[in-house]
């Protein structure tokens, strides 16, 4: 059995840590430190997603597919396979086009863009040119990531509902908090170390290998890192009411739920040969539904968060290959399984052919039996019909030369019978 994160489907951490690599570009290109910059990138991924939640939850997720995802901009955007200059003159061209539909005015836009620059000490005009480049980025990014995991609109909107979960205050403050005894942990394990290469170095300095130290916990934060906690201010700035949500079951509860509704429960794991099967770990705060769809989402957002498309890159050569997911992870490649109420199975396999199918044929030939029967009714009687006729039509031959014959012997009759009357008269 094979778990992954449930994060993979939260919007926000998957344009968190796609868009990292961007950060050098959006900074050039707003003038911004890095430091500025990174900050800026935060706060204006909160309230992308917060504008894009309010905008699902206004129009539903058929019109958002079609006027945000399905955008000229977008569209010429995804022409493009990495990120380089080229890439950010599209961008900044269609930037005030694409902020003004996600936030649906450019008043909003500016708004959002003086918060941020008061919060990082920056100018409103500098913020603006980062908002509205992300957003284009963001609508890409979510485009791709919806096209690649085959979403119809009714997923969509189920893909959305779950979105709030991830971001409220109970999620991260869990995180918070078990973050800490890891980096005390870890900070005791390197002690040893320090005092084994001190011993071994002989005569250097101790200050040297705490950086080393820190250095070594930085990366590993960065590398393991969660977005920082969601503001729920952007709520407010962009208009999106937030339902309470409450998970329904226990995660552990949930997989064991979908494993038996599909017929892969732990103990008919050895007799087959899934153990393979995709499930989602258990999180705190965090409830899914283990839908095949939703599990396919998960499965292509890791896949491209492991390629790390938004690198700083010269165009390739050739376009990279679009992510596929093996039917066996997500329990696509067994005939017998059955569908839950609450969920809609991924059908990929070609269907059987009609020659194949025995019920297809014994109807075929039925129907061809019944057509030649009737063919042979039709022949028969068409041919019974002729043979009518031509006797009909000898019939009243015969009748026409009688009735000829005895118009003739009248004839002869009556003139036989003048004669005889001249010739007594005579």
């Amino acid at each position: 059995m094979t778990t992954i994160s449930p994060t993979r489907v939260s919007m926000y951490d998957f344009l968190y840590h796609d868009t990292k690599p961007m950060l050098p570009l959006l900074a050039d290109a707003a003038q911004l430190s890095l430091p500025q910059a990174r900050l800026a990138m935060d706060a204006s991924l909160q309230a992308i997603v917060s504008a894009l939640l309010a905008y699902q939850q206004q129009h539903q997720g058929q019109a958002l597919s079609k006027r945000l995802f399905g955008r000229a901009a977008v569209k010429e955007l995804r022409q493009y396979n990495s990120m380089n200059f080229a890439t950010l003159k599209a961008t900044l061209y269609h930037r005030n086009d694409a902020a003004d539909a996600v936030f649906n005015n450019s008043a909003r836009v500016i708004k959002i863009s003086d918060h941020i620059a008061e919060d990082i000490h920056a100018k409103t005009q500098q913020v603006q040119i980062l908002l509205t480049s992300l957003c284009v980025i963001v609508l890409r990014e979510l485009a791709i990531l919806a096209e690649y995991s085959q979403l119809d609109s009714d997923e969509m909107n189920k893909w959305f509902a779950l979105q709030p979960q991830f971001l409220s205050a109970a999620r991260f403050s869990n995180e918070q908090t078990q973050a800490v005894p890891t980096l005390e942990s870890e900070r005791a394990n390197s002690e040893p170390a320090t005092l084994l290469t001190e011993s071994v170095e002989n005569k250097e300095p101790l200050e040297n290998h705490a950086e080393s130290a820190e250095l070594k916990l930085l990366n590993a934060e960065q590398l393991s890192s969660t977005p920082p906690p969601f503001d729920s201010y952007w709520y407010e700035l962009t208009g999106f009411e937030p339902k309470n949500h409450e998970p329904v079951q226990d995660m552990q509860l949930a997989t064991g739920n979908y494993l038996k509704a599909i017929g892969r429960s732990p103990e008919n794991l050895p007799q087959g040969r899934h153990n393979d099967m995709l499930v989602f770990e258990e999180m705190h705060a965090i409830a899914l539904p283990h839908q095949r769809w939703l599990l396919q989402l998960a499965k292509i957002s890791d896949i491209y968060l492991s390629r790390n498309r938004l690198r700083i890159n010269s165009e390739p050569a050739n376009p990279p290959k679009p992510p596929l997911v093996s039917l066996g992870l997500i329990g696509g490649n067994n005939d017998n399984t059955p569908a839950t109420t609450s969920e809609k199975p991924i059908e990929y396999d070609a269907s059987t052919p009609l020659w194949k199918n025995p019920v297809i044929l014994i109807i075929i030939l039925v129907i061809g039996i019944l057509g030649a029967l009737a063919t042979l009714k039709y022949q028969s009687q068409k041919s019974d019909g002729v043979v009518l006729a031509t006797e009909e039509i000898l019939a009243q031959d015969i009748t026409d030369e009688r009735q000829q014959q005895d118009v003739a012997i009248v004839r002869m009759d009556d003139e036989e019978s003048d004669t005889a009357e001249t010739a007594q008269a005579q």
